[in-house]
């Protein structure tokens, strides 16, 4: 969701607002008869964790000026401007307390750890209502 605001100086302030629900890592259990859809379903799930987890481990080692991998996933197309860009981005990771969920737990304590260390500094998305070129483009 993206909004638009003017103050009573006439400056124009653009915000936007991104809620993503990421699932959970999937492991395919070859002892259930799992259909090919639902396998092709697993497998996209896990691409896209992967290639999102690759774009955090870049940005939190500081490599913004080198190519981030944005592309290679929907989800990190999607959420570039949350990650990298000119943004204040809050993760809520869920996890599970129970001794059969340790792994997932502890992978997912270590994504939101990557996640923690990108650093942005943020500035407020203003810009003079009164400039004649945005006049012209709106």
């Amino acid at each position: 969701m993206e909004s638009d605001t003017a103050d009573e100086r006439g400056m124009l302030f653009r915000g936007k607002l991104n809620l993503c629900d990421l699932a959970g890592s999937e492991k395919i259990h070859k002892d259930d008869q799992m259909g090919a859809q639902q396998f092709l379903e697993l497998k996209t799930i896990n691409l896209s964790l992967s290639s999102l987890g690759k774009v955090i481990s870049a940005l939190a080692q500081g490599k913004r000026k080198d190519h981030i991998a944005y592309r290679d996933s929907k989800i990190t197309r999607l959420l570039q401007d949350s990650l990298g860009g000119n943004t204040k981005t809050t993760l809520i990771a869920a996890i599970n307390s129970m001794g059969d969920y340790a792994a997932e737990t502890i992978s997912t304590l270590k994504f939101a750890d990557r996640a923690k260390q990108i650093m942005v500094k943020v500035e407020a998305n203003a810009v003079s209502a009164a400039d004649d070129a945005l006049v012209i483009k709106l």
